[in-house]
């Protein structure tokens, strides 16, 4: 005849199952908080600035450009221009088929700098905007900043416009702009 002796937990058991738990809650919490989880954009109505940027056009999606924003700042390091404040203009919405998607990938320039090929060069057009500012991911930037920026336009009767442009501050903070409207 086989006994057979229940498990029964120690003290020491408990307490590193409470760690534990108590360790990821915190972890996943941290994370969250950096990424912005808890952060709420910030919506203003302004007027772009005429910034002059060096460029390469990305066909595909807006998410996967970070190849081209390495390949932007090695051109601009190898010309002894500093590659400081990345930028995304995006072109096409939604509607477009995901792997047709256009959008600039690279970086704010001096108009004094020469900027060598295969890079492209241009002004970002001035226009009425509005402005998100996010610190935090850039995903998460991106989804809250576009959603508050939907919802401060629905709010005040204004439509939005492509080109959205995103800016990469070197601070940390990232900036969302949509052109803007009264009315529909």
């Amino acid at each position: 005849m086989s006994t057979k002796q229940a498990f029964i937990p120690s003290n020491k058991f408990f307490v590193t199952v409470i760690v534990a738990l108590a360790l990821t809650v915190m972890g996943s919490t941290v994370v969250m908080w950096y990424l912005g989880s808890f952060t709420k954009p910030t919506v203003t109505k302004g007027i772009s600035e005429p910034y002059q940027v060096a460029y390469l056009l990305n066909v595909g999606p807006a998410d996967k450009v970070h190849d081209k924003f390495e390949e932007v700042a090695e051109i601009l390091k190898k010309a002894n221009i500093e590659a400081k404040t990345p930028f995304l203009m995006i072109l096409d919405d939604s509607n477009v088929h995901e792997g047709q998607r256009r959008s600039k990938v690279g970086y704010l320039v001096s108009k004094r700098d020469y900027v060598p090929g295969p890079l492209e060069t241009g002004t970002l057009p001035v226009r009425d905007v509005l402005i998100a500012t996010f610190e935090g991911g850039a995903m998460m930037g991106s989804y809250k900043g576009y959603e508050a920026m939907k919802d401060w336009a629905k709010t005040y009767g204004y439509t939005l416009s492509l080109p959205a442009v995103e800016f990469y501050h070197p601070d940390g903070k990232k900036e969302y702009q949509l052109g803007v409207k009264k009315g529909n």
